[in-house]
């Protein structure tokens, strides 16, 4: 993958707007490096530092923010999906708050994790009644 590849990939949640704009960032950060060093354009070593503190940033960002989207409803049923991987239930997840979620902010939250790219709606048949909604993680977001 390309640096440049690399710095712009979609990330998710409070992790991306903690670091989005890499690519500005990182080259301003190669700037300052070429300014210290009085030369006349960046260089390759210049963007080698800048890369190198954008890494480090990268990784603290990481480790600070985690996988957290922002949205404390969403967070926790994605909590919960990657304890199950197999799966969880709408019931399930109205039983982990209690049933005191209104339906609407469950659904929001559900539609923010999908849109994230965490999870998968899926439908089980399990008799003459409505079918189950399954919740499944997405095999790259677990």
């Amino acid at each position: 993958m390309a640096i440049d590849e690399r710095l712009s990939a979609a990330r998710p949640g409070l992790f991306r707007a903690a670091t989005g704009r890499a690519e500005a960032h990182t080259i301003r950060l190669a700037l300052i490096y070429a300014l210290l060093d009085r030369a006349g354009a960046i260089d390759l070593p210049h963007l080698e530092a800048a890369l190198e503190v954008w890494r480090y940033a990268h990784n603290s960002t990481r480790w600070v923010f985690g996988d957290t989207l922002g949205d404390p409803t969403a967070d926790e049923i994605w909590a919960l999906a990657k304890e199950r991987g197999d799966g969880i239930t709408r019931t399930e997840v109205r039983d982990l708050f209690s049933r005191s979620k209104k339906a609407r902010e469950i659904d929001r939250a559900l539609a923010a994790l999908v849109d994230a790219g965490r999870l998968n709606r899926r439908e089980r048949r399990d008799g003459a009644g409505r079918p189950a909604e399954i919740w499944v993680p997405t095999r790259n977001a677990a």
